[in-house]
């Protein structure tokens, strides 16, 4: 008798002669799995990466050929997994139940045992629903024992892009027999000789790794003048990948190795796949078309996963309203940020009033997390000037440098000992224009946000704002908050646009003030009769007369 693991890691007997069926024991619970996962479970998840690991089976694979079978993966299963790629949080009531599903799926076990797992493995639990499906993926399309992922559970809890690039290394480099544990053990594996490694019986002993590199399309005249060390023993197994890869990068970059180690010196780019660089290009060449020279300046498009690029392309059709072609254009970057969290991103911008004006000005924007974004947003919302920067050009600064503005900020208000309220272009802006400020900028209003402000709710100019303000109104009491107080309760009354623009320097004092004249104002002798003269243009004209007669400058101060 032979006894043997299951998938689930039940002991099963199996027996060498043939027995009689009455004597056997069926267990109804008790679920088969065949060990090989054919064509028909390769898209079990609709975050599908086949595509990207075909050239690892010898397979020609175009990059047309990969889009095509990655969008007919997304539509043909709608399966349980595809509504858990769906959520948008991880961290909520549901989540057990969303991991729950994928891992049955994925070990082919019941429910009640996949809860089980989870509740004993707090990472598991924590772990993004994202995260979980994508390393599910590249286990199950490079068809890992399922007994060795259970007893390795913390390869489900990796960087996904880090799970896929280690995987594909280690096949492009020739090692054979490889299983979980040495994906779980990873870091340590890559520093090991590639001695060691012909000793285990991974690599033959006489090991060429120039003949790794004929499946990725190098033309021969390059080959052959290729010269790695003679004697490759010594090195380890990162270092090895490492001499192929500057013969790859500099071939399709079209560059020399001294500028391929520069772009290694900036963006490390060892133990970074070539295949899966190679879909890369394929994808930003000929889909995205972002040439090859603003590949050079931005090289840390070679770090993305194709999984990724792709989910991108077919998901997230636009952010805030903008293409996510024409949005990569102006930020190569939102191509390393994971799919579902440009989805979520895009959800946040689209609630606030922002132009594509504002958007294309800082589109590095969506590299924020949506949590980070989300938070920043609702302690913004806590400041009564929020809604009326709501729309200002420069809002996105405010959120992007959060930290930076808040630090200066506190920096004003210890050294200046007041509290001034510079503009948002100051605060957010470039060092020496804030270093200006720090030295004149208590003497100088904040006017620009107001003018800004006043110029979009009138649906006007700023020009046409700065010709209706006179300089001798503005005060420290003059802020966006009370300039916003003001115009809301002059509309109220109703007083028309026409009004407000022929005395507009009523909105620049104190709310307080604005309001006691305005009570007063109908018992005025001058205005009488007072309804037939609130009809006319000037009225505020008189308002802003009796604000200034019965106001000091001094009094003015105390109240701002």
């Amino acid at each position: 008798m032979k006894r043997l693991k299951s998938a689930l890691g039940l002991e099963a007997t199996i027996m060498r002669h043939p027995v009689k069926l009455q004597n056997i024991r069926i267990v109804p619970w008790k679920r088969t799995r065949p060990m090989c996962l054919g064509p028909q479970n390769a898209h079990r998840f609709s975050c599908t990466q086949t595509e990207v690991f075909n050239s690892f089976h010898n397979t020609a694979c175009s990059a047309e050929t990969a889009r095509y079978n990655h969008l007919k993966a997304g539509t043909e299963e709608p399966s349980t997994a595809g509504a858990v790629m769906g959520s948008t949080v991880a961290n909520n009531i549901i989540q057990p139940k969303n991991h729950a599903e994928m891992i049955k799926e994925y070990f082919d076990i019941s429910r009640s045992t996949a809860y089980r797992i989870i509740e004993k493995d707090d990472r598991l639990k924590s772990c993004d629903v994202h995260i979980l499906a994508r390393n599910l993926n590249t286990l199950q399309e490079n068809n890992v024992d399922t007994a060795e992922v259970r007893n390795h559970m913390a390869l489900l809890c990796r960087c996904p892009l880090t799970m896929e690039h280690d995987i594909a290394v280690m096949k492009e480099v020739g090692l054979k027999n490889l299983t979980a544990e040495h994906f779980a053990g990873s870091k340590k594996f890559f520093k090991r000789s590639v001695a060691l490694f012909k000793r285990w019986g991974m690599l033959p002993e006489h090991y060429d790794p120039v003949e790794a590199l004929v499946p990725l399309g190098i033309p021969d005249e390059v080959l052959n003048n290729v010269n790695f060390f003679n004697d490759i023993n010594n090195l380890t197994l990162e270092q090895l990948h490492w001499n192929m890869s500057r013969v790859y990068l500099s071939w399709r970059l079209d560059c020399s190795n001294e500028e391929v180690n520069k772009l290694h010196q900036t963006y490390s780019l060892t133990k970074k796949s070539m295949t899966l660089q190679q879909k890369v290009l394929d994808q930003l060449i000929h889909e995205w078309n972002i040439s090859m020279s603003k590949i050079h300046q931005n090289a840390y498009l070679l770090k993305c996963s194709p999984v990724n690029i792709a989910l991108i392309d077919s998901k997230v059709r636009n952010i805030a309203g903008i293409d996510v072609k024409e949005y990569a254009s102006w930020t190569p970057r939102i191509l390393t940020i994971p799919y579902h969290h440009l989805l979520r991103v895009s959800q946040i911008l689209s609630t606030l009033p922002i132009s594509a004006a504002a958007v294309k000005a800082l589109p590095r924007i969506c590299t924020l997390h949506p949590d980070t974004l989300s938070e920043r947003i609702n302690h913004l919302r806590e400041d009564s000037e929020f809604s009326a920067l709501q729309s200002h050009p420069r809002m996105l600064h405010l959120l992007f440098y959060h930290k930076k503005i808040i630090s200066r900020l506190d920096l004003l208000q210890q050294v200046k000992k007041s509290n001034v309220v510079p503009s948002l272009n100051k605060v957010s802006g470039p060092r020496r224009v804030f270093s200006k400020y720090m030295k004149v900028g208590d003497l100088r209003q904040n006017k620009k946000d107001v003018i800004t402000y006043l110029s979009q709710d009138f649906g006007v100019t700023p020009a046409t704002i700065r010709k209706c303000l006179h300089l001798h109104c503005w005060g420290p009491q003059t802020t966006l908050t009370n300039v916003q107080r003001n115009l809301s309760v002059l509309k109220e009354v109703g007083f028309t646009i026409d009004q407000l623009m022929a005395g507009l320097d009523v909105v620049l004092y104190p709310p307080d003030v604005v309001q006691d004249q305005l009570n007063q104002l109908p018992q005025r002798p001058q205005v009488q009769p007072f309804s037939r003269f609130k009809s006319e243009v000037n009225v505020l004209q008189h308002l802003l007369y009796f604000i200034e007669k019965n106001t000091t400058k001094s009094s003015l101060a105390s109240l701002g």
